[in-house]
């Protein structure tokens, strides 16, 4: 059994919703410290000049060492108006926006105290809407113990699998000893993703799942996104070299 984990995305980019797929099992990762500018609180989105983030304003001030499950929403501002309208925009006229127009009016009308929960709710229904079959955990039901890797050996005993799936960036802090040692195993994945029809001429990589649902829709996103052959995968404990 395969797990993956990974601090919830707002809006994320497709490899991760693509890791997801690729597991059995998967955990939100919200009580580890939150990062001022990270995927969390933004992504990419086409434009005709290129890309823009789209974001959430949130409460930093004073609170450095803050979890990501305690993150508060600044809603003194008109951010979720200004989201959608930017969204309608610049995608009103993409293939399959009235797919998800009505998900999109619903979200942003609602007043989100908490960054994890917009995050999430985001990302569920993704994995929901495209037909994901991997078992979804959250780790405010579990009590993880240790740091980076140590943590990561902990979730796989904890949810009872015997394989953690990292993304390649993580190679900086994982160590695969530390699985092995523990009668356990590990593997790297990295997203190599695809090119498709975007709204404006050309195409612009890296960016938000977003503009792969407005432009492909829900069946060839779902393709993509199971296409193994998109994926570098390393041996079973061992890295991965990307050319």
């Amino acid at each position: 059994m395969i797990l993956s984990g990974h601090q919830p995305n707002y809006w994320p980019y497709p490899g991760l919703i693509g890791k997801i797929m690729q597991s059995d099992c998967f955990v939100y990762v919200t009580k580890v410290q939150f990062e001022k500018k990270s995927w969390q609180k933004r992504n990419r989105i086409r434009t005709k000049e290129g890309w823009n983030y789209i974001q959430v304003p949130t409460i930093t001030k004073g609170k450095f060492d803050q979890n990501i499950c305690d993150v508060e929403i600044d809603n003194s501002t008109d951010w979720r108006e200004k989201t959608l309208k930017t969204i309608q925009l610049l995608y009103g006229k993409a293939p399959f926006y009235k797919d998800y127009e009505e998900f999109l009016r619903d979200t942003y009308s609602r007043e989100w105290t908490y960054l994890s929960d917009l995050d999430i709710h985001i990302m569920n229904f993704l994995l929901e809407h495209l037909g994901c079959e991997t078992k979804i955990y959250y780790d405010k039901d579990f009590d993880f113990q240790g740091a980076k890797t140590a943590m990561l050996v902990d979730m796989c005993k904890q949810i009872g699998c015997d394989t953690y799936l990292s993304n390649l960036g993580s190679a900086a802090y994982v160590q695969i000893s530390e699985f092995t040692d523990a009668g356990l195993h590990h593997q790297y994945i990295n997203y190599n993703g695809t090119t498709y029809r975007q709204q404006y001429g050309g195409f612009e990589p890296g960016l938000s799942i977003l503009d792969m649902l407005m432009n492909c829709g829900r069946d060839k996103t779902r393709e993509i996104l199971l296409d193994r052959s998109l994926y570098d995968f390393s041996e079973i404990d061992k890295d991965l070299e990307c050319e």
